[in-house]
């Protein structure tokens, strides 16, 4: 079948504990005889005890001498203790079932549970080795929804589902026997019954399957709304729009609710229409097995055992269908996951390299970069040399922040080379080679965590004396005692107890105790205010002292001191030079700096 090919494809991506599964599966072998074993006793308990009369073997069940010996024992066995033994030898058989039902469910469902834990590690592993390419397609709603919502209805399958799908087929079998040895032509008769309950159901798992597939995808847009209107409270609030926010929220709830009241209204026509067949095909059967029994054929035992048989297997029928109609709705997660699994790196770790000290300096030949099929960078050739702090500025959306990307292998250039003393970055293990570099971003990035962790976060084998020397560089250490916890204290999501300039100082003590002999600031100083701007700057200048420096800036006041301006125009170099070097030039950035210096 197509569904199970569907679910086998996981084992190219976990690696699956069958231990689990085949001692699960022994175990439901041996649930399914104890339950098919004490229903006999129902033949000895109504011919014997009851009806006291003897037992009546079925015509066509075979011709067996120590069955024939058996029931002639029953026969003359007394009443009284023919009624002892069938009770106890029931009780022995619901205990046995009750114990090798535990251990199935419990393998069985471990078995499922181990393979969803290690789907979801693997998804969210792949995701955070992803290149950023990939990052800025996605939404994070949408992956979100992969990890919890996709993975909560593998969940389902794997962990409740299949367990009861192979319990239900082995009861199936068990019961089918049973009846089948009792009377074959009347068990054919009752088979023709099923394929009708069938084909309602596997017609319903087809829509479900479409169904589903829709509903995930709107989870994911209400996942990005949710995300987003969080986020972004402070621009919703300011321009009015917390109604507009509500409304796309609504609509994606009620396009949910829809869907899910569509799935219901499918499944809940299933149970009365199988109920009706059930009770039509039983009340068929039971008029031709009472004549059997009355024509001395078999005797009433076997008749309830044949009844109590043919009803223990249409329950497990059912179970069979629904375990399949959900595992048809859940496969629609499979392909969403499968494509996490399968998304290419755009930025891959080949190289076998330890990235060295840079002795020489660091030279973009010829680079070229597109965000999508769109230029960005076109041709940018330029040469730092270690120890050299140069500034990159230009208009807006110019690939500034690109280059500091390409240095840092986030992203590929599509044509030239990055070489750290004449060596293609390439050939540098990422770990290496991100090792050599601190990045402080525009957007301080805080996790929700205390200040001192992160602080500590990417950096290892430092002391205390290196982290005290990067909070009193970085000026952290002359706000960090007004905290509650001082630096034990848990900022919160995106650190929303601190003040942006808090947060970008503690952003560039994580630079600093990381040691990095490269340090790359992108705008970090672009959403600050002027009080907050001048402190970063004091900080900086302790910072940048000995080291290789990349200052992406929007205003020139920032980088007027550096040793080097490169000034970019619509993706290439326009200028090189100092401050006073460009004014005097009269170009592209004296215009910039009469721009942004006028009045």
């Amino acid at each position: 079948m197509k569904i199970i090919r569907e679910y086998l494809k996981l084992r190219r991506y976990v690696a699956i504990r069958y231990r689990y599964f085949w001692i699960g599966l022994f175990a439901s072998i041996l649930s399914t005889f104890f339950n098919g074993a004490s229903i006999t006793t129902i033949v000895p308990l109504i011919d014997r005890i009851f009806a006291r009369k003897p037992i009546v073997m079925p015509e066509s069940m075979p011709d067996i001498h120590v069955l024939k010996v058996f029931v002639e024992h029953l026969n003359a066995m007394e009443p009284t203790l023919l009624l002892k033994a069938a009770i106890g030898f029931l009780i022995v058989m619901v205990i046995c079932k009750g114990i090798t039902f535990y251990y199935q469910n419990y393998f069985l469902r471990t078995f499922g549970n181990r393979i969803l834990a290690d789907i979801r590690f693997f998804i969210y592993q792949k995701i955070q080795y992803l290149s950023m390419e990939f990052f800025a397609r996605k939404k994070t709603g949408e992956l979100t929804s992969r990890i919890l919502i996709d993975i909560n209805m593998l969940d389902h399958v794997l962990s409740r589902e299949i367990p009861l799908l192979i319990l239900n087929i082995f009861q199936a079998i068990i019961f089918l026997t049973i009846v089948f040895v009792i009377d074959w032509k009347l068990t054919m008769l009752s088979l023709v019954i099923f394929p009708l309950m069938l084909l309602p159901i596997l017609n319903l798992s087809r829509k479900l399957r479409k169904i589903t597939k829709t509903l995930q995808t709107t989870w994911a847009s209400l996942g990005t709304i949710i995300h987003e209107s969080i986020y972004g409270q402070s621009i919703i609030k300011a321009y009015n729009q917390e109604q507009n926010i509500v409304n796309r929220f609504a609509k994606e709830n009620e396009a949910i609710f829809r869907a899910n009241v569509s799935i219901m209204k499918r499944t809940s026509l299933v149970s009365p229409f199988s109920e009706l067949l059930t009770t039509i095909g039983g009340a068929l059967i039971i008029f031709i097995g009472v004549g059997k029994v009355l024509n001395n054929e078999f005797s009433s035992g076997f008749l309830f055992m044949f009844i109590a048989g043919l009803v223990s297997l249409i329950g497990p029928a059912k179970a069979i269908m629904n375990s399949i109609a959900y595992m048809y709705m859940a496969s629609s997660t499979l392909p969403r996951i499968y494509s996490i699994f399968e998304e290419k790196q755009t930025v891959s770790d080949t190289g076998t390299m330890e990235c060295p000290d840079i002795k020489s300096g660091i030279t973009f030949s010829n680079v070229s970069f597109n965000y999508d099929t769109v230029p960005v960078l076109k041709n940018i050739s330029l040469h730092i040399r270690v120890g050299e702090k140069i500034g990159i500025v230009g208009p807006v959306g110019v690939g500034k922040s690109s280059l500091v990307s390409i240095l840092l292998r986030l992203y590929e250039p599509v044509e030239g080379e990055v070489l750290f003393d004449d060596i293609d970055i390439r050939n540098f293990t990422l770990r290496s080679l991100r090792s050599k570099i601190g990045l402080v971003t525009q957007e301080p990035i805080i996790f929700s965590d205390t200040v001192r962790n992160n602080i500590c976060f990417g950096s290892e084998n430092f002391t205390e004396e290196d982290f005290q020397r990067a909070v009193s560089i970085s000026r952290v250490a002359e706000f960090v005692h007004k905290l509650k916890d001082g630096y034990e204290t848990v900022v919160g999501e995106r650190g929303h107890t601190l003040s942006g300039g808090q947060k970008q100082l503690i952003c560039l003590a994580r630079a600093i105790l990381k040691n990095p002999p490269i340090l790359a600031f992108d705008e970090v100083t672009a959403s600050l205010d002027s009080q907050s701007e001048k402190i970063l700057h004091q900080a900086l200048e302790s910072v940048m002292q000995n080291r290789t420096v990349i200052f992406v800036a929007h205003r020139l006041t920032t980088v007027k001191n550096m040793d080097k301006i490169v000034v970019l125009k619509d993706g290439r170099i326009e200028e090189i030079g100092t401050h006073s070097q460009l004014l005097e030039k009269n170009g592209f950035y004296a215009r910039l700096w009469s721009y942004q210096h006028q009045g």
